[in-house]
């Protein structure tokens, strides 16, 4: 089995390819929980279980949104987690302007897959 801290740079080698969606299949646990500080604006529940709750929930944000650009500084692993600090440019506001997004994504690990993620961000 991979080590956390490969599981963490191979994850987030896929994000800063743009490979969002399937980073995340690649790694989630079947009992994965994805956590948000709220709801969404668009429907989008703050938590939800399952990794098909939870590829919905990915897909259906990035329906509605484009990310433009990222910057990704991490993984910094400790233990059995990893975080990632992300600056983007999102885009699909109604006035298709672009907008600075910053949030800070903590990965819980456990047996190879990623069982928790949790976002922070205003």
């Amino acid at each position: 089995m991979a080590s956390i801290t490969d599981i963490a740079r191979d994850f987030t080698s896929m994000l800063r390819q743009g490979q969002f969606v399937a980073a995340r299949e690649r790694y989630w646990a079947a009992d994965v929980r994805s956590i948000e500080p709220h709801d969404l604006p668009d429907g989008i529940k703050a938590e939800v279980l399952g990794f098909d709750a939870a590829r919905a929930k990915t897909v259906r944000w990035f329906v509605s949104r484009k990310v433009r650009d990222v910057t990704i500084d991490g993984p910094f692993v400790t233990g059995n987690q990893f975080a990632l600090f992300l600056d983007m440019m999102i885009a699909g506001q109604p006035n298709g302007f672009a907008e600075p997004f910053t949030e800070i994504a903590i990965f819980t690990v456990r047996d190879g897959r990623i069982s928790e993620e949790r976002f922070f961000y205003d």
